[in-house]
This record gives structure tokens, sequence and C-alpha cells, in this order.
């Protein structure tokens, strides 16, 4: 085959052309730029005979008229050298490789080295029209460039916009707009650059979309209560006791002599495993508390029928709780009932508390938080603080279709409250406590699926006091998770645990009610195999809440303190490593890193005011300041 090539021929080479030099095994070429290379006979194809003395014999296009040959050519076949024959009068080197460029054009020819046609007068024009389209698009392409570099995008943007809060939302992995401009492919990068167009305002909060969640409440049929037998506990004086703003009371409490009922609202009486309803909430996993709303795990319908102290009576399925001799909790007995429930604040039962019943029910809890505590239950006190968020204006949709133009709001308002240690607040949580261990002693015993929740203990078990302490202490806890065997819950100090008051919230307890009601009604119950794919899905979708919930918090957080740039915060001093340090700032229970700290200890007190917030990857700074005065 490389005795079809002679020193001096034009060929192609990946598309350039080149010049042969010498002719062996395989053939030596001159590319531009004076580079030599040797190539195999099928890596080149012949443009001319030659000679040609250099490619710079190519630089100028000969004179000639394409669209006269076009013309002269319709219905015939011929080769690049005749077709460089017809448009420039003539075969040199340059016109052969003019002419193959015109061939690649594939406007007016079609075809190869060998046989070249002319294309039809319809072919030529709608490929000038596609040309054309082409060059239009591109230059629209390029005006949008230019509007979003200057900062001066229109509504005839919101279609490219869109693909960008599609990033922003997490919702798309690529972006040509952030491409274009030579931006990283990044969620936050596509809010940033949102926001200095002003498509964004500061209260877009991209979060649970972003982490996957459902951002808009369930809508769905809720059944009918079924018609079944339950027991009248209305006689017991029965307490749901909440935080203020609490849309779904699912527990409450009541005093019987030696033993408490924990009532708790009866979900798989209306939620059948499968069901619509069911598939809804394990897709959820559990409710989504976010500052500026609530998103529900089951539409407002099924609250409405179930929620203690919503009506006279409520349906509840109701536990009523012993302990062993050894302080351990059982469940004496389980029923479907009715119970009259008075819905009552954390607060104001707080300044009940030396009334009955409720200094009884303290005295009852604070004996079982005494035998956790004893067991190796740990009490990091670090601050907590509860946001609400309200926004005048127009608010963003939450679902990620936002639509350019629209009024965007203008003004915010970001409320943090801190959140005491209450009496009110341990009695309940120690209250559900002791219904989660006596369920899950009870599922183990009549050897029912269902999840149990455990936590490893720390690899050095200790007992932080200071606010230091208690910040190192609590990166040293690893995570509880979700299984069906039941093990220890070292925060806890609980040997067996299993969620079970929650199942408005909670898609988990919710699963564990389903189990406890076929066991009661002698139904089949879910095996271990489908329970543990139930358990997956709820346990994937509560991390994409509780990660959600999070960020949120602290995009709120952050606009609260853009509220408020003068402010000075005090804060303490948790962890140092060399010249930095890490300031926990309680009134906002976050914390931020400082420098030139060598010489501060921990736990000092640190005062500090804010220099800059970067929404867009939810990062601010601080710097050190003088304590302000009395």
């Amino acid at each position: 085959m490389s005795e079809s090539f002679r020193a001096n021929n034009l060929v192609l080479f990946k598309n350039a052309p080149a010049i042969v030099e010498e002719v062996g095994d395989k053939i030596s070429i001159q590319r531009a730029g004076g580079k030599q290379v040797k190539v195999r006979p099928k890596d080149i194809e012949l443009l001319h005979e030659g000679p040609i003395k250099g490619l710079h014999e190519l630089d100028a296009e000969p004179s000639g008229n394409i669209e006269e040959a076009w013309e002269l050519l319709q219905g015939e076949t011929v080769s690049l050298v005749e077709l460089a024959e017809f448009i420039y009068g003539g075969a040199t080197p340059a016109a052969v490789w003019f002419a193959w460029q015109a061939l690649q054009e594939n406007l007016y020819f079609s075809g190869t080295v060998e046989a070249v046609t002319a294309r039809s007068e319809e072919d030529v024009t709608e490929t000038r029209n596609r040309q054309r389209e082409k060059e239009e698009e591109a230059a629209r392409w390029q005006a949008y460039i230019e509007r979003v570099e200057s900062a001066s995008v229109g509504p005839e943007d919101f279609e490219q916009l869109s693909e960008v809060e599609r990033l922003a939302y997490g919702q798309a992995v690529t972006n040509q707009t952030l491409k274009a401009l030579g931006i990283e492919v990044l969620p936050e990068k596509a809010h940033r650059l949102l926001l200095r167009l002003g498509v964004w305002d500061e209260t877009v909060n991209p979060y649970p979309a972003r982490e996957g969640c459902a951002v808009v409440e369930p809508e769905l049929e809720v059944p009918p209560l079924p018609d079944e037998e339950r027991e009248d506990l209305t006689a017991l004086a029965s307490y749901a006791i909440d935080d203020d703003n609490c849309s779904d009371p699912d527990d409450a409490i009541s005093l019987d002599g030696d033993s408490i009922w924990v009532h708790v609202a009866d979900a798989a009486a209306l939620i059948a495993p499968d069901s619509p309803l069911d598939l809804e909430a394990r897709a959820r996993g559990a409710n989504l508390y976010l500052p500026e709303t609530t998103l529900h795990m089951l539409p407002e319908g099924v609250t409405e029928v179930l929620g203690l102290g919503l009506a006279e009576r409520s349906p509840a399925l109701s536990f009523k709780i012993t302990r062993d001799d050894d302080g351990t909790p059982r469940c004496e007995k389980m029923v479907p009932s009715w119970v009259a429930v008075q819905r009552l604040s954390y607060a104001e039962v707080d300044e009940r508390m030396d009334e009955s019943p409720f200094v009884d029910l303290l005295t009852f809890t604070e004996s079982y938080r005494a035998r956790r505590v004893a067991n190796g239950a740990t009490v990091i006190d670090l601050p907590e603080v509860k946001l609400s968020a309200s926004v005048e204006g127009e608010l963003y949709n939450l679902s990620g279709t936002h639509e350019l133009g629209l009024k965007k709001p203008v003004e915010y308002s970001v409320e943090v409250k801190d959140l005491p240690r209450l009496k009110s607040r341990d009695l309940v949580t120690d209250a559900m406590l002791m219904a989660g261990e006596a369920i899950a002693l009870f599922l183990v015993e009549n050897q029912i699926p269902a999840p149990f929740a455990s936590q490893p203990p720390p690899d050095e078990p200790s007992t932080p006091e200071t606010m230091a302490e208690k910040f190192a202490y609590r990166k040293k806890f690893k995570r509880s998770k979700l299984s069906l065997e039941s093990d220890l819950h070292a925060g806890l100090g609980i040997e067996n645990y299993a969620r079970v008051t929650s199942p408005l919230r909670r898609y988990s307890d919710l699963l564990v009610h389903q189990q406890l009601r076929a066991w009661l009604r002698g139904e089949e119950l879910i095996d271990e195999t489908e329970m543990l794919s139930r358990v997956a899905q709820a346990d994937l979708g509560g991390g994409s809440t509780a990660r959600a919930e999070r960020s949120s918090n602290r995009h709120w957080t952050l606009l609260y303190m853009q509220q408020h740039p003068d402010k000075v915060y005090r804060g303490i001093l948790v962890d140092k490593r060399d010249d930095r340090g890490t300031v926990l700032i309680p009134e906002l229970a976050i914390d931020v890193k400082l420098r030139r700290m060598a010489d501060e200890q921990l736990d000092q007190e640190i005062f500090v005011q804010l220099t800059r917030i970067d929404l867009s990857d939810l990062s601010f700074s601080c710097r050190q300041v003088a304590p302000v005065s009395e």
C-alpha cells in the first residue's frame, strides 16, 4: 500500500495537511510547524501527487467560484482533484486543499476524495437555514452570557437560569452556564450566582430540595377510622405536653397509681402496610421541621383524626407501664383506647410542677432517669435553640419552581429562642423513653420483627463537666442506628430500645405500631426480610430530613446574624489547635473558628462580632472584640 505514496505528496493526516518526506515500512511525514512523525499507510490519505515543497503553499486560497462549480456539477460525480479544477480552474496542491475544505463544509458538496457529488438546491437551502439558526443561537447564547456577567438578566433568560436553579436545588449535575463562565459546577456555586444576579434573594432555602426531601405537603385520601372495640380510658387525666407551636400531638401521659400510661396516636389503625399513606410516609421518613415551615410525613387529615387532644376524645394505642423490682419498665397492658387529653405546653407544666399529678409523674420519671444515668446515659447539656422565620412578600416555591420576574421577598425576620432545661421536658422525655424500653422488651419476648434503635458507647467513656469537655465528648459519640437486633443505646443508657411514641412524625415508630397492631389482632406480621427493606427506606428518608434540617437551621441562623451585623456575641472557647480556636456562641448554638487563640484558655469567655457571611456555602467568620459594657 505504501507504493501509492511518494515523496512530496500532499496527504491528509488527522484531517490536517501533511507532506510525505520518505517512504519505507512506515511513512515519514511533515506536519504544520515542521513536526515530523512516522505513520502507517492506512493513517494517511493522498490528496495531491505534488510536488509540494512546504505547507506554506497552502496559506492562500486561489481565486475561484464555488457556487458556479456547484451549479455545473449537478447530477455528476467527480474526484476531489476534478472538483478543484471546476472551482479554481486548476488542480494545484493549494486548490485541492481548499476544495477538500469545501467538501468538509458539507454545504455544496458531499462525498469522498474519490467521489464528490453536488448537493441538491433543497439540501443546500436546508443546510444554510440550519447554519443560520446555529449562528443566531450562538449569538443569543453569547448575549445571555454577557448579561449574566454584567448581572443584567431579564425574563428572556428564564429558560437558561431555570437550569441554574435546578443545579442549585440539587436536581441536576451539570450546567452550561456555569461552564461558560468558568465556574465550578456545584450546587453552592449555582446558589451564589443566583444570589448575585438577584434571581434568588437570601430567604431562598435550597437545602430540603437539595437533599431530595419532599417539599410539598402530602395530599392523599384519608380513610375513616375503623369501627372497632376500644377501651374507654377517658376517666384518666391525660396530658399531651409539647412545644407551644406543636401541630401534631401524638403522645400523652397519665398517672395511674404506681404506674403510668403512655397514650400514642393510633396511627396503624388508619395506615395499613403498603397503603398509599404508608408508602408516602416511608418515602419521607419523618416530618421535616424547618424554621419557616413544617412539611409533614402524613396528610393533615390523619392528624385531624388521630391527634391527641384535638377532639373531646381521641383514639390511641395505650401502654400501661409498670416497673420490675430492679426498675426495668414493663408493658403491663397494651390496648386500643379512647382517651380524653388536655394539651399543655412545657412552660405551663413547668409552672405547675409542684401540683398533682405533675409532681408525682416527675418523681416516677426521675427515678427512671437515675437508673439510666447509672447505666451509663450521658447528658451533654450543650446550648439548644429554636429558630422560627417569617418572610414578608411573595414566598418562593419550595418545590424549586421559582419563576423569574415574580416579586421576591424583600423583608424577613428570624427569631431565636433558647431552649432551657425544663423539668417538664425531662419528665416527658423519660416517660417516652420508658415506653420505648418497655415496648422493646415486649417485641423481643414475643419475637416480633421491628426496628430497634441502638448506639455504641464512646471509645473512652467519661463524665464531661465543662462546656469544652462536653463539646469534645459529643464528637466521640458514634451515630445511632436502626436494626432488627435489639442492642445497647449507650447515649440513653438503655439496653433495649424501640422508638414508639411518634408515629405521626417518624416512620420507624409507625412500623412498630403496625407490628403491634397486627400482633394484637392475631394477623400476619411483616417478616424480617420485608422489615429490613422498610427500615432501610425509612432510614434513608430520615437521614435526608436530618441533613436538610441542619443546613436549613444554619441558613436561617446566618440570616439572623446578618440582620444584626453590629451585635457582639458572648462565646466560650471550647477547642484549641495551636493558635486556632473554636468558639461556641450559646445564644445561637453555633460555633465559629478563630485565629490568634494561643494565649486563651479553654472555657474562657470570648466576645465576637460578625465579619462575613456566605449563604451559598453556609460559611461565616467573626473577629474577636472587647466585651460590651453593661
